[in-house]
């Protein structure tokens, strides 16, 4: 656990643990001392002793661009002073070379030591001392199956004691706990059994999600973070650590570019590392409104306490984290809003945007508010892939998974369920309720007030304007469908380039694999809710 960074106590000072020091002595035949102060895996310097010598009773960690969390600390985890010794340097090993995530199983799940009973030959004999300790750790582990924390932070335990050869460990306990399978905890249930509140979003509720963004109640903060979202499958931890400097153009590829931090697996060092990123080339359209971002922010500037001006997040924090600002390697961070901010602003997104739900209903049985989340565009990026015949490997890079055994989930359910629960969506009730954000879009052909590219299907025929300011490298007549920036003429023959749609999808359905065969979902999607709008503004007006 030697770290450059690590304080110890005075050797003429008196250590209140000196009995624990004997005992691991007697057995280990050597020892480390207890830290007086550390700096942790981001940065952060803690004094970890009190004056009199004792551990504090907490731990205030940083978790960078998350939260700041008080773990509690103890010097008796159990009746033994050698497991005492062993739970307290894995914890303080933990803060110092992993995330705070670790310390926080950590002081959850070694409580549970405080159940084990060693008899008096076992602390004297390293055979039954194994015998008896992973005896008793095992049935611990299966005693608290539903506590995910305390079989990790057993395992933890388990692989810190080994890799540091302490006496009475060795691989046996490790073949040991491996026998006991633990059912995983999370959120794996809502991708693969596509639940309607938490799982994945519809193709009908992507598309209409992607119309009402473009609102100008909506923000230019949220309409980024949910363009980022849906486009990378991007973490809240993700979205937060974003520079605006991450943000840059090729001049020689004539192409945007972003990078992204890396949040999970060995390998993530958030922003501490320049390999730690993963370059993803960004659509013009996103590029396009993150320039509107960072410009609308330009004015604002933030200095550290030594006066050298704060790095510059993409998305900005009202406030700046003073906490962050005392500490040397973590001041780079104050301006960053948190994951927590993150989750906040798409949940008052979705109560704002006021997407009716077509398979959730309140108590009274009116249609519930559509729940947005930053995982459920993940879980859909995810989805789609699988349906576009990506590979495992393909899944977890995009998804910034450090290994396919986290990305399997996504292909329980195979193209042929996905695609018949999408087809679901085209049913009436549905389609009345998702052609509603039409109704403010389509316009008149000679109203001169909307300014937009006009969209031709021939010399004579029109179809729409197109508000984007440049080039397109879509398909005229038949992506603008699937766009947000497509204003559709009310008179316009739709009900034709529906029938189009329908044949070219069909076809290419048949005749191709891969991507190319969902190329035009989005298209069919919007060209079927714009002839149902024109359906009912023209039996409104007959009536």
């Amino acid at each position: 656990m030697a770290h450059a960074h690590t304080v110890y106590l005075p050797e003429d000072r008196v250590d209140y643990y000196q009995y624990m020091y004997d005992e691991v002595l007697r057995l280990n035949g050597d020892y480390e001392n207890i830290p007086y102060a550390i700096e942790t895996f981001h940065g952060q310097n803690i004094t970890i002793r009190q004056s009199n010598g004792k551990l504090i009773k907490s731990i205030r960690i940083v978790n960078l661009a998350k939260d700041i969390v008080s773990y509690p600390f103890s010097d008796n985890y159990s009746d033994y002073p050698y497991l005492n010794f062993l739970a307290i340097m894995c914890i303080i090993d933990k803060a110092i070379e992993q995330s705070p995530a670790s310390v926080n199983h950590l002081t959850i799940g070694l409580k549970a030591l405080s159940e084990i009973y060693l008899s008096k030959k076992a602390l004297e004999n390293e055979v039954l001392f194994k015998t008896e300790f992973n005896n008793q750790l095992s049935s611990l582990v299966l005693k608290y199956s539903d506590t995910q924390s305390i079989y990790l932070s057993l395992r933890m335990l388990a692989n810190y004691l080994i890799e540091n050869y302490y006496w009475g460990f060795n691989e046996q306990l490790i073949f040991k706990l491996d026998e006991i399978k633990i059912p995983a905890l999370g959120n794996k249930a809502n991708v693969s059994l596509l639940d309607h509140e938490n799982g994945p979003f519809t193709r009908s509720e992507i598309s209409e999600i992607c119309h009402l963004i473009q609102n100008k109640n909506i923000s230019i903060f949220e309409r980024c973070l949910v363009k980022l979202a849906k486009q990378y499958g991007l973490r809240p931890l993700q979205l937060a650590l974003i520079r605006e400097s991450d943000i840059w153009f090729d001049t020689k590829k004539l192409a945007w570019y972003i990078n992204i931090a890396r949040v999970k697996g060995r390998v993530s060092q958030l922003r501490r590392n320049e390999n730690n990123f993963v370059l993803r080339e960004l659509p013009l359209e996103i590029a396009q409104d993150l320039n509107v971002l960072i410009e609308s922010d330009k004015s604002k500037y933030f200095y550290r306490n030594d006066g050298e001006e704060l790095p510059r997040p993409l998305f900005k924090s009202k406030t700046i984290n003073d906490e962050l600002l005392k500490h040397k390697k973590l001041a780079d961070y104050a301006w960053h809003i948190d994951s927590s901010r993150v989750y906040q602003s798409f949940r008052s997104l979705g109560i704002k945007l006021r997407i009716k739900s077509k398979h959730i209903n309140n108590d009274d049985g009116s249609p519930a508010i559509l729940k947005m989340n930053c995982y459920r565009f993940r879980y859909t990026l995810g989805t789609r892939m699988v349906m576009d015949g990506k590979t495992l490997e393909e899944v977890a890079i995009a998804l910034d998974h450090s290994t396919t055994a986290s990305v399997k989930h996504y292909f329980k359910y195979n193209r042929d369920v996905i695609d018949f629960i999408d087809d679901t969506f085209d049913s009436s009730i549905t389609l009345k309720n998702s052609v509603q954000r039409w109704q403010g879009f389509l316009i008149d052909e000679a109203d001169d007030s909307i300014d937009g590219s006009v969209i031709k299907l021939t010399d004579i025929i029109s179809l729409g304007k197109c508000l984007k300011k440049s080039l397109c490298d879509m398909h005229p007549t038949v992506s603008c469908y699937g766009c947000s920036r497509f204003r559709p003429y009310k008179k316009a023959n739709h009900k034709g380039q529906l029938i189009f749609i329908t044949e070219q999808r069909e076809f290419l359905k048949n005749n191709s694999t891969g991507p190319v065969k969902h190329q035009l979902d989005e298209a069919y999607q919007g060209a079927l809710e714009i002839v149902e709008a024109q359906r009912i503004i023209e039996a409104s007006n007959n009536d």
